[in-house]
């Protein structure tokens, strides 16, 4: 070996691609979760600034939380007095043209309820649609009709089009034989058997109750989630009593799997908006009762708690906005009739 050349002898150390990308490999994966975080606050702070059109409240209603107003529970019957839960005729001015105000039913109640005649009023419930007949079809009128009418009819009964239903005709058969109540003789808390069934006809809710129980998570307890179902806190009144009654419902679930049986909750606030009568309907196997919403409201995951009216109330508790959750939408609606 000659001195001068023995690094020629040397071996070198082996090549590893691994490491020699890692570093990049690092650096791209790091820009990308960086990016997907901006992205989610971005559409979190975005969906958290629209909240405030799910806030509508209509006139008259006395669903709301009473301690917002600074009232407290027991003050609350001397402000609302007697005032029945279902609309007089002054109360019915929300942009309706005059068909639809004559396709409302006038039912009179007070003195076959046993009330003060003077006490009498009238009250509205939604009749059936009336479809006139009119003059024949032309006959070619009828050759430029589409012998199938897809965009008629909702994708879900385009394989039997003869089993089609629209919405107001399904509506309508539900709110038919409901006979208005009134509020002061509502049947007190636990008098009435739990719900176990909930529709709102208007956005396709048709969901069962269930009860939730109570869970011991050791240092605390707490209720548990419902999963693929709408769950009542049993600690509130029942479905039909002198009282409020929660229920709730996931707006969706996409990691735990139990459901989206409110996902269209809030569609409830636009309906109100444009002046639509939004109806609750609950059956306990014995008697079905009839909610009409007067409220939506958004609040704060920490600032949401249950209080009582001490009148016949509904609330419907789904989380808001989607993919981010932290605030809760609660729907109210008040007792209005019974079958």
């Amino acid at each position: 070996m000659e001195a001068g050349y023995d690094y020629l002898l040397l071996r070198k150390p082996p090549r590893k691609p691994f490491l020699k990308f890692s570093g990049l490999f690092l650096f791209i994966l790091g820009s990308m979760l960086l990016a997907t975080s901006g992205a989610y606050y971005g559409y979190a702070a975005m969906a958290r600034a629209n909240l405030d059109d799910l806030n509508v409240t209509l006139p008259g209603a006395i669903s709301q939380d009473p301690t917002a107003a600074g009232l407290s529970l027991s003050g609350l019957s001397d402000l609302t007095g007697a005032a029945p839960a279902l609309r007089s005729a002054a109360e019915i001015d929300l942009g309706m043209d005059a068909a639809a105000a004559a396709s409302m039913v006038t039912l009179r109640v007070g003195a076959a309820a046993g009330l003060d005649p003077a006490d009498e009023g009238s009250y509205y419930i939604p009749a059936p649609a009336k479809v006139s007949s009119g003059a024949p079809a032309k006959a070619f009128a009828i050759a430029n009709q589409r012998l199938y009418p897809g965009d008629a009819l909702l994708a879900g009964s385009w394989s039997n089009p003869l089993s089609y239903e629209p919405a107001y005709y399904r509506d309508n058969n539900l709110l038919r034989g409901f006979t208005p109540i009134d509020t002061r003789l509502v049947q007190p808390v636990q008098s009435v058997a739990p719900a176990t069934r909930i529709m709102i006809p208007s956005i396709n809710v048709d969901s069962i109750v269930k009860e939730l129980a109570i869970l011991d998570l050791g240092g605390s307890r707490a209720y548990e989630t419902p999963a693929n179902t709408v769950g009542h806190i049993p600690a509130t009144a029942n479905a039909g009593e002198a009282n409020g009654s929660w229920f709730f419902g996931h707006t969706e679930s996409p990691t735990l799997g139990e459901g989206s049986v409110f996902f269209n909750l809030r569609d409830i606030p636009d309906k109100l908006r444009r002046g639509e009568d939004v109806y609750i309907i609950t059956d306990n196997g014995q008697d079905q009762y009839l909610y009409r919403v007067t409220s939506s409201q958004v609040v704060h995951q920490r600032d949401l708690h249950l209080y009582e009216t001490g009148l016949a109330t509904i609330h419907l508790v789904s989380c808001v906005p989607r993919l981010v959750y932290d605030y809760r939408l609660i729907i109210s609606g008040e007792l209005i009739a019974t079958k």
